[in-house]
């Protein structure tokens, strides 16, 4: 587990990719390539350095109701170190075409729980509707302090990546989490090239992002604010 290769070795070698963690759990690959945990198939036990999102959250995080209009958000009651697993975005697994379906309904409830999960092509969508956790409530910021990242564990149909969340930087306890909603990556190589595509009105998005069909008006307040989430 020293360090996965390309010729083998564990789960990330044998995906053909660079080990993502170092030896305190933090990620340490730029965003734009996967991670590959180990899982069941593999010798190693729970505290094996190369299973990370599939322990959970390990932070006392908190829902509370925002000031300013933006609904419900979620803030930490600890510090966060910079590239630290935070959460998972979790829900319901369901087509595109479903997906599509679903939306026209949100959009006139002004909501966006649809995650594209477009890593390689647009297939399937997470919904977080009905089923999911805490990652529901996490707000949009065009000056996030999360970063989306596509990990595969038990499952690697690349189609269908798990959406985890990463600190981007410190996070002070009782700072709100948020994520940039339409993420984009520069295609420097080949594997970030392929973590881009279209959807919505601006352009590509970082390994999906809610999906949103009309102009959503920004209300996150960073100085780097584009006024709009699409």
């Amino acid at each position: 587990l020293a360090e996965a290769t390309l010729a083998g070795g564990c789960c990330p070698g044998a995906s053909r990719n660079r080990f993502a963690y170092n030896e305190a759990g933090q990620v340490r690959i730029r965003a734009g390539l996967p991670i590959y945990e180990c899982n069941s198939r593999c010798r190693c036990g729970a505290e094996c350095p190369n299973r990370v999102v599939q322990r959970g959250i390990r932070y006392d995080l908190c829902i509370f109701r925002t000031g300013d209009g933006r609904g419900w958000g979620v803030r930490t009651l600890q510090r966060i170190r910079k590239n630290s697993f935070v959460m998972e975005y979790v829900g319901e697994i369901i087509t595109s075409e479903e997906a599509e379906r679903r939306g026209q309904v949100y959009d006139r409830q002004g909501a966006t729980y649809l995650f594209d999960l477009d890593y390689v092509e647009d297939v399937y969508t997470v919904d977080a509707a009905h089923y999911g956790n805490i990652s529901h409530f996490v707000n949009h910021s065009c000056d996030p302090n999360l970063q989306v990242y596509n990990v595969f564990i038990e499952n690697l149909d690349q189609r269908l990546p798990r959406i985890a969340l990463f600190a981007t930087r410190p996070i002070r306890a009782g700072e709100e989490l948020t994520f940039d909603y339409n993420m984009h990556v520069d295609p420097v190589d080949a594997e970030s090239t392929r973590m881009d595509s279209n959807f919505g009105l601006v352009g590509g998005s970082l390994g999906g992002s809610p999906r949103a069909r009309g102009r959503i008006e920004c209300k996150c307040g960073a100085a780097s604010c584009r006024k709009f989430l699409f």
